[in-house]
């Protein structure tokens, strides 16, 4: 046992270095990670009002609507304030004109983000044939919509958990923690279930689970990590004086940039390529 594990801490900076090989210096990476962003960018506003939509007027629970407003502040990397007055008021203004038909348009648009991941997943996989683009788009659209699900479960669970704290918790300081601590948790739960379902359902071919969610967890804890640094990172970027009205967006792109190498170095752990002597 003593000898594994020094043998792994000394294959560590090889296995460490072929991995930013792999991720930083080959140019199909930056290109993968650059139309996640931008299909992230084109679906995240319509999800979000969804969300706040099923929350306020489909469930009518002021817990549930309060987490999904938490989460976005919490997650959502600037102009939280902006974001939030946004969907407040389009959710007003357009909440009685969902239907069937538009939440059909929400999810297809989402969707579009599996087109790079796919071609990224294969690649790691070693698949030479990717799906046709209606394949891809019907994957995407299953797992868009099983997403969705998880986040109305999370949702319910987070705001039940909260609530139970509020009841049995005395203290201000103390219920803010553990609602705090709920928040993280569950929300690192369900990035792990999201990226499992990504990593396992959308390669065309068949990967094994038990790689695949150690691939998952290890990436949802390093993307946490990526989130908090980049926000930490954001005041000395300067980006809304080098981007004017657009810098909100373009930092939310720019962590999605950012989050989609986490990704896409999990599946390629999971495939076991840091083990190779090369790439």
């Amino acid at each position: 046992m003593a000898w594994s594990l020094g043998a792994r801490l000394r294959a560590f900076p090889g296995r460490l270095w072929r991995l930013l090989k792999y991720l930083v210096l080959r140019t199909e990476t930056h290109a993968f990670c650059g139309a996640v962003a931008f299909f992230s960018l084109v679906g995240f506003y319509p999800l979000a009002t969804l969300l706040l939509w099923l929350a306020r007027d489909v469930l009518h629970w002021p817990p549930a609507e309060k987490v999904v407003l938490e989460t976005l502040r919490e997650y959502y990397p600037e102009g939280k304030d902006f974001l939030l007055r946004n969907l407040d008021f389009t959710v007003t203004a357009r909440g009685s004109s969902f239907n069937p038909v538009t939440i059909l348009w929400v999810l297809l648009g989402a969707a579009g983000i599996f087109i790079p991941l796919e071609t990224a997943f294969n690649g790691v996989w070693g698949v030479k044939e990717h799906r046709p683009y209606w394949k891809n788009q019907a994957v995407g659209f299953l797992l868009t919509s099983t997403c969705c699900g998880l986040a109305v479960v999370f949702v319910l669970a987070t705001a039940g958990l909260q609530r139970l704290v509020e009841s049995q918790v005395e203290g201000h300081f103390e219920v803010q923690l553990l609602r705090y601590v709920a928040l993280h948790l569950l929300a690192l739960a369900f990035s792990v279930t999201v990226i499992f379902a990504f990593y396992k359902f959308l390669p065309n071919t068949k990967v094994p689970s038990r790689r695949v969610l150690r691939g998952a967890i290890l990436a949802g804890v390093v993307a946490e990590a990526v989130r908090f640094v980049y926000q930490l990172s954001l005041p000395y970027l300067d980006l809304q004086g080098e981007h004017g009205p657009y810098y909100v967006s373009v930092i939310f792109v720019l962590l999605c940039y950012f989050e989609t190498f986490v990704l896409i170095g999990g599946a390629y752990l999971a495939a076991g390529h840091e083990k190779a002597e090369g790439v």
